[in-house]
């Protein structure tokens, strides 16, 4: 039983350490679509604050033209006017023509409001675009860096993984059987127990189970965690 206890131990430190870089292998890709996902957003922000200035261009086009047909119409209303024959002609011309100066007013003052909010709208689209070409840099400098080292890793997993089938060869079926059960839940699935105490969980053991422990007569599992636990002395020579 000692050597099965000592195979299933060194399993369990490859296990462990192939389990930490698989984790760093899943966090770096997590991580850099975070940061895509930031440049989304920023992007996202920029293209609709780019929209509503080429909406409010628009709207200040649109006034141009108003304007210049009521500056037209003005004209003529003037000419009508210059016209007129009675007071009566003359009156309804003087309140035409106070109503299109009226509306030319307001829409210069219209006009005025368009080209502030596009101003403001520019100015306030400053920050964003800088801070999106900031991150682009970034993320695209990131990439290059996970790319690295994702390979590095993956050939980090595979030098660790080196001698893994030979340890697992010399465990018996029923063992290996329940330490792979045992290992997609906890990590590290063996742990040593000392001074009564599993390591894994913290839990006292019985001292009656910790001189069992000690005899290492049978593969024993803490009663709390359910992890394979073993005493420090049956791993020495």
């Amino acid at each position: 039983m000692r050597e099965q206890l000592r195979a299933l131990v060194k399993l369990s430190e490859i296990d462990a350490r192939a389990r930490g870089v698989d984790d760093q292998l899943k966090g770096i890709p997590a991580e850099l679509e975070e940061r895509r996902g930031a440049v989304r957003a920023l992007e996202s922000l920029v293209s609709r604050q780019t929209a509503a200035i080429v909406e409010a261009e628009k709207l200040v086009g649109q006034q141009d033209a108003d304007l210049a047909s009521r500056n037209d119409l003005l004209g003529k209303s003037k000419a009508k006017g210059a016209k007129a024959r009675t007071m009566r002609e003359s009156d309804a011309a003087e309140r035409e023509l106070e109503s299109i100066r009226k509306s030319i007013k307001d829409g210069e003052a219209e006009k005025e409001r368009l080209r502030e909010r596009v101003s403001a709208t520019r100015s306030a689209l400053d920050a964003p675009e800088m801070a999106l070409e900031e991150q682009r840099s970034d993320l695209e400098k990131a990439e290059v860096a996970a790319t690295a080292r994702l390979e590095a890793l993956r050939a980090e997993r595979q030098e660790i993984l080196v001698g893994r089938g030979e340890w697992s060869s010399q465990i018996a079926k029923d063992h290996l059987r329940l330490y792979d059960r045992l290992r997609t839940k906890l990590s590290p699935a063996v742990v040593e127990a000392t001074a009564e105490t599993c390591l894994g969980c913290r839990m006292k053991i019985p001292p009656q189970r910790f001189l069992e422990l000690q005899r290492c007569n049978t593969l024993m599992q803490c009663s709390f965690c359910n992890r394979i636990i073993y005493h420090r002395d049956l791993m020495q020579d």
